[in-house]
């Protein structure tokens, strides 16, 4: 394993960040144990770097991470008030058994705006970090404006943007403006690691490609990768970590994300609209009294899932 140390935060973290998402509900849904073994697992390869967030539901499979030492967890929240963020860290240290949540943030940013928005939950994060109760103060967005935003402010330590090879899922810009964005956020000494380096699944057919592109992107720290199976842990540290070829790449079988997911809506849907509230890439709209999805714009995270109160979509 390779390890870089995150801006100016002084953490030290491993150039793979396991990606906790897959875990939960929103998709794969594993077990306990079964998140457990593949977290140790995780952990034998040199893994110290795990991505989670409140809206994922999965602290508790992280709980095998306690009094393990120099593990960096970087989590979010959706909360907006002081008191609503400083109830989701105590959430976060609570379920993981955790005194320090190494790195907490805001999560799904999309602007200057948006942040002034999270003005008080952000003082709050600030304080928490003057306390000990975090290391590091985070932003997560797949906006090119909300990276150039958060790299002037002094309160963000840490940057967790999207990018990949054919800059999927960017809202506000083009591959190259997210590139020059997380340049100049890494100039400003922010640590910087990237998510849906696989476009949520879309690049599966082309993972070892687009994963060597996120690896020799210069202005990253680390790439979060989300994984179900110890076989796709071991691609991604071996293409992350290696120069290793695309033919040597086909021998490790199954390749990480060989296996194409999709969005599914039961036909039992109610047209609610908290599936539309929650997508930030504009992909689900209620159209005749059901969610009907664009999928030219999905990229498979399962956020809407979670926020569904009648369990009428899941990425399968």
């Amino acid at each position: 394993m390779k390890y870089s140390v995150l801006g100016n935060t002084g953490l030290k973290v491993s150039v793979l960040c396991m990606g906790s998402l897959v875990l939960g509900p929103a998709q794969y849904n594993l077990s306990g144990d079964e998140s457990r073994d593949l977290i140790g697992y995780a952990v034998s390869r040199g893994v110290n770097f795990f991505d989670t967030s409140e809206l994922y539901g999965v602290y508790p499979h992280l709980r095998c991470l306690s009094g393990k030492s120099d593990i960096v967890i970087s989590s979010r929240s959706y909360a907006v008030s002081g008191d609503e963020m400083k109830a989701s860290l105590e959430m976060a240290r609570r379920e993981m058994n955790r005194d320090k949540v190494e790195i907490f943030g805001l999560h799904e940013q999309e602007s200057g705006l948006t942040l002034k928005g999270h003005r008080q939950a952000l003082e709050y994060l600030a304080e928490a970090r003057e306390k000990g109760l975090i290391d590091a103060v985070s932003v997560s967005t797949h906006y090119v404006a909300c990276v150039r935003s958060a790299a002037l402010l002094p309160e963000v330590d840490v940057i967790f943007a999207i990018l990949n090879i054919d800059g999927l899922g960017i809202v506000d810009g083009s591959r190259q403006d997210m590139e020059e964005a997380l340049a100049f956020a890494r100039y400003m000494g922010k640590g910087v690691y990237i998510m849906k380096a696989l476009g949520g699944g879309h690049l599966f057919l082309r993972s070892h490609e687009a994963l060597c592109y996120v690896r020799d992107f210069p202005h990253k720290d680390s790439v979060c990768v989300g994984v179900k199976n110890k076989a796709e842990l071991d691609f991604a540290c071996e293409v992350l970590c290696s120069d290793i070829s695309p033919e040597q790449a086909g021998t490790l079988a199954p390749v990480a994300g060989t296996t194409k997911k999709r969005l599914i809506v039961e036909d039992w849907c109610q047209g609610c609209g908290k599936c539309q509230e929650m997508c930030g890439f504009g992909a689900i709209s209620v159209t005749g009294g059901k969610a009907e999805l664009d999928r030219s714009r999905c990229m498979l995270c399962g956020y809407c899932a979670r926020v569904c109160p009648h369990f009428c979509l899941k990425v399968i």
